[in-house]
């Protein structure tokens, strides 16, 4: 009986070590993103290549944590990494700005919790290349066929220049620039760091800038669920790639050390 017992007792405390161990396996940083011409792109093999991709495995390394890419809805971040799906926002995350929650206009750092900054970016206005001097101040955009990703910080710009039934939402940005090209839409209000990359461009070439309005300055970080204790772990990670160089190699391989830029404070 006594041998029962010990046995059983063995049993139970491998179960428990077991379990153990299988949290300290899980491992792996899962990062949302939404496809991002240099930034994040997923190749035929699977394989994922871009500036932030690069980013996060650098991360990943000093952090020594594994790192995963989950192509994610970005109207659902929020949801996302709230829910554990994801372990955080990766992905052009504008985050001096604000997404309207149950209708109320609220700022995305009360939402999650965001790492230091590290690039400099402004939402611009896409058009066809034909219609840019039809396009000189904001007021030439009210009453016009917008397209924007949803929950983005375009999708708020747009909110204030032309009417709700004007703006049609996209999963991705990049799809936005397929929706003026077709002429679904007159404009769409995307990131300046994308739309350089694909404006004038391949299938493109018949889309511009237009330079006439300028939009704010905003500020990319990575955003995570409130409290979580991977902020403070990744800004380590972040400043440690800033002062060995690393950073600035990726920016400049993928075309970004002009707006390459940590600072601490987001706002």
């Amino acid at each position: 009986m006594k041998k029962i017992l010990a046995l059983t007792l063995v049993a139970i405390m491998c179960v428990f070590c077991f379990a153990g161990c299988a949290e300290k396996e899980d491992n792996v940083l899962t990062c949302g993103v939404t496809i991002f011409e240099n930034m994040n792109e997923q190749l035929e093999d699977g394989t994922w290549t871009g500036f932030e991709t690069e980013f996060a495995q650098e991360v990943g390394k000093l952090i020594g944590m594994d790192v995963e890419f989950q192509i994610i809805d970005w109207s659902q971040k929020y949801n996302e990494v709230n829910s554990g799906a994801i372990d955080c926002i990766w992905n052009g995350f504008t985050a001096n700005s604000t997404d309207k929650i149950n209708g109320v206009e609220t700022k995305r750092s009360d939402l999650v919790d965001f790492s230091y900054g590290y690039m400099l970016n402004q939402q611009c206005i896409v058009t066809k290349a034909d219609n840019v001097a039809n396009i000189t101040t904001e007021a030439d955009l009210d009453g016009k066929k917008a397209c924007v990703e949803g929950g983005s910080a375009g999708a708020s710009y747009a909110a204030g220049v032309t009417a709700e039934e004007n703006i049609f939402t996209t999963t991705a940005q990049i799809n936005a620039f397929t929706e003026v090209k077709s002429g679904a839409v007159d404009f769409a209000v995307v990131d300046i760091i994308l739309a350089k990359n694909i404006c004038g461009q391949g299938d493109y070439a018949d889309l511009a800038i237009v330079e006439a309005i300028e939009l704010d300055s905003e500020i990319y970080a990575i955003g995570f669920k409130t409290g979580s204790e991977l902020t403070a772990k990744v800004n380590e990670a972040i400043k440690t790639l800033e002062a060995n160089g690393k950073l600035m190699e990726l920016a400049t391989k993928y075309g970004f050390e002009n707006v390459l830029q940590v600072t601490e404070t987001i706002e």
